[in-house]
């Protein structure tokens, strides 16, 4: 650190590098957001990032995975200021796995600037505590929701096919997608509400649908993910569905899937409308002055529908590749759409509508 660099520019310098490294698409977002905003949001996400980093380990046991998220919620529940020991004990709970893959004794798969940004949890927290109370008060109890919940989670208890384990049904999933996303609506809608000055009935209004808007993101990524958590025995989507459609594992990989490909995807398709469906209804509430809200609520959602008519259109790729991902080209057409339908709730309407896959 320089010596004309205090701890917490060097903390707001690391935190600004951190982002696109863990998210590029989440960074391209935030970038049209107010600037007064995009640093809370930014920490914010990078806090999330942590709690996902613990969750979707394949290094670490079903139970250190339980056992650090709750370590890490309790941290946040005292607002990040707790003694030195707890939390250099959750920034070092990656380094004997490490110091293994260095040595070349074992494979080391989670992704590095994941954790990277969990062993300098600490500047994380100095850039996040600069801010004001207001943005602290709703970012911390929601990141230690968010970290709680997803303990819950580290094992899933429902019905064992070929080593694979799943959600209950949808009321699970449900539960299980608020804690990675619903809390993130609540956290926003706060944030947004507090900047834009809306009042408490319209902040009332809009947490149901930010909610609702952050389930729906977070089930087409459980779709598309889906392969590679199945690779690691656990399958986030609904027992229910996997039954409906006939779905068989084989050799703990959904490359040995058999079923209703079809079937499963558009189940999904059709969950995800609604939801979606209230995504538009919270934009709609945006006042079209605050366009740079707009268009950060916008982007995601034309990127989720586009994802989802991509799988539904190749649902047995998403099998073969593993992750249907859009081309780079197409990401962009998209987020320059969204840029023509910031000021238009009708225009954004008609052309999601045109995006997102038919029900089946």
């Amino acid at each position: 650190m320089s010596e004309n660099m205090t701890k917490k520019e060097a903390a707001e310098k690391f935190t600004r590098n951190m982002l696109p490294q863990v998210s590029r698409t989440f960074n391209l977002a935030i970038k049209f957001l107010p600037q007064k905003l995009g640093k809370p949001v930014g920490l914010a996400y990078l806090l999330c990032r942590i709690a996902d980093t613990f969750e979707d380990s394949a290094v670490l046991s079903p139970g250190e995975r339980q056992d650090m998220l709750g370590k890490y919620a309790g941290l946040l529940g005292g607002y990040g200021n707790c003694d030195k020991a707890l939390l250099d004990e959750i920034r070092g709970s990656f380094k004997n796995k490490q110091a293994n893959f260095e040595s070349g004794t074992s494979s080391f798969p989670d992704h590095i600037p994941s954790v990277n940004l969990v062993e300098n949890l600490d500047q994380v927290l100095i850039a996040v505590n600069s801010m004001p109370d207001s943005f602290r008060d709703h970012i911390f109890p929601r990141v230690q929701e968010m970290a709680t919940g997803m303990a819950k989670y580290t094992t899933l208890a429902s019905g064992d096919q070929a080593n694979v384990k799943f959600l209950n049904d949808e009321s699970d999933w449900d539960n299980y997608c608020y804690y990675v996303a619903g809390t993130v609506g609540h956290m926003l809608t706060d944030i947004f509400s507090d900047y834009a000055g809306f009042s408490e009935d319209t902040r009332a209004k809009l947490h149901p649908l930010g909610r609702s808007f952050g389930l729906g993101l977070q089930k087409v990524n459980v779709l598309k993910d889906a392969v590679i958590d199945t690779s690691r025995g656990v399958c986030f989507l609904p027992k229910t569905f996997i039954e409906r459609n006939h779905i068989a594992f084989g050799k703990k990989s959904l490359l040995d899937l058999r079923g209703d490909i079809t079937g499963l995807v558009f189940d999904v398709v059709n969950i995800c409308h609604r939801h979606f469906q209230d995504s538009l209804e919270y934009i709609s509430m945006i006042p079209k002055k605050h366009y740079g809200l707009r268009m950060f609520l916008i982007v995601p959602i034309m990127l989720a529908a586009a994802t989802l008519r991509l799988i539904s259109e190749y649902p047995h790729k998403l099998v073969d590749k593993g992750d249907l991902k859009l081309a780079r080209s197409e990401v962009w057409s998209l987020v320059r759409k969204a840029f023509f339908l910031r000021f238009s709730d009708r225009l954004l309407t008609y052309s999601f509508a045109r995006i997102y896959p038919a029900n089946n």
